[in-house]
């Protein structure tokens, strides 16, 4: 393999890969599947899953799990190019290497399902990420969100190692008014926040937020390192999941909904910094005993990509031709639970394994440096290794 240091490879940041990618499995599991074992589709208004337990919120909210990695992008690439020069159209094209050639393929078996023959406005909206409609369409959102970040993160990371992290919180701070504005100013009687919540202009905070936690990791990793910092980390991610479980809050176009994003992504930035800093960097815990369990979540993260793109695929199968075998006897929810968990997950991870080596791969091999030199280069940085592991 090529050499590049432009890839930073933290284990840590894998090992949060794979608890976004699961998260999202056995919320869409749980959805899809407890609505079929009821003979009927899924429908979010009247339909979504509550619970006073923590832990089962944490799943019925598993879409969170996309905040973690729009948190996961800001800061390893930050953590990668804070300080140094960019060259931005290399950048550009190692991100489609990193996320077209899967994209591709999934959209264009999603569209070889329809009836009809495809459009020339078919294929435009597959080349820009617009395919909401077609059946494993539904996560194809969070990839134009990611390619819009990137064409301003060159910009935002030179803002960020020139002018420090109060251009970003100032920018933070923007954004939230100036969202805020618009949703003020809509002519609609009852504005709906989807549209907020579902683009950049809802998303970007996240980015922020993990270029933010990448800054403290950079600068103070040290004082990051007690044992006891995820624990307490990870504890105001779960009441705040558990409270807008509570209060409906996907289904709601409550005001407070726009202040959500930045919100989730403030608890999941703090989780990503401590468990990177306390990991040691590159994954602490591959040292000893737990290294065997390190390893495989690691390898369960570098495919993450993978099983996002195409879990849709494996419910969808599960739910089509194995609903009449679903288990009873339980509450639809556990036997959806145990479903995904036992049979979607491991199948979809099955699947991911092909799919990275046999498509993802051979194109990651074909990235190339995108990061120069300069005086900058002196900040300090975490240890490198080759690898074409990560996004």
């Amino acid at each position: 393999m090529r050499s590049s240091d432009d890839r930073v490879y933290l284990a840590s940041v894998d090992h949060l890969r794979a608890v976004a990618a699961v998260l999202v499995v056995l919320y869409h599991g749980c959805q899809l599947l407890s609505a079929r074992i009821e003979g009927r589709r899924f429908v979010p208004a009247t339909d979504w899953l509550y619970s006073a337990n923590p832990a089962a919120t944490l799943v019925f909210e598993g879409h969170t799990g996309v905040a973690l990695f729009m948190v996961l992008s800001g800061f390893i690439f930050t953590v990668g190019a804070y300080g140094r020069p960019i060259r931005y159209g290399r950048f550009l094209t190692n991100r489609l290497l990193r996320i077209y050639p899967l994209y591709l393929a999934v959209a264009v078996l999603g569209l070889a399902t329809q009836v009809s023959l495809p459009t020339f406005q078919d294929l435009v909206r597959i080349l820009t990420f617009a395919t909401p409609t077609q059946p494993y369409g539904g996560v194809f959102w969070t990839l134009c969100v990611e390619m819009q970040f990137y064409l301003v993160f060159p910009l935002l990371v030179r803002l960020l190692a020139e002018r420090g992290p109060g251009a970003l919180l100032r920018l933070l701070a923007a954004v939230s008014l100036l969202r805020a504005l618009v949703w003020l100013s809509s002519p609609a009687p009852e504005p709906h926040t989807a549209s907020l919540y579902l683009g950049l202009a809802g998303r970007i905070d996240q980015f922020l937020l993990g270029m933010l936690a990448a800054w403290v990791y950079v600068h103070h990793a040290d004082r990051l390192r007690a044992r006891w910092l995820p624990p307490l980390a990870a504890a105001p991610a779960l009441g705040l999941l558990w409270s807008f479980n509570q209060v409906h809050g996907f289904v709601s176009d409550s005001p407070l909904k726009l202040a959500w994003s930045a919100a989730e992504g403030t608890v999941w930035a703090l989780v990503v910094a401590v468990y990177v800093a306390g990991a040691g960097g590159g994954g602490g815990a591959a040292r000893g005993a737990g290294g065997w369990l390190s390893r495989a979540v690691a390898r369960l993260g570098e495919v993450s990509f993978s099983v996002y793109l195409t879990h849709f695929m494996v419910l969808t199968v599960i739910g089509e031709y194995g609903s009449a075998h679903l288990p009873g006897g339980l509450p639809p929810v556990w036997s959806a639970f145990l479903v995904t968990l036992l049979v979607a997950l491991p199948l979809t991870v099955a699947v991911s394994f092909v799919t990275y080596h046999a498509i993802e791969l051979p194109f990651l091999r074909l990235r190339r440096p995108y990061l120069g030199t300069g005086a900058a280069a002196e900040t300090p940085r975490p240890r490198q290794r080759e690898s074409y592991r990560g996004r």
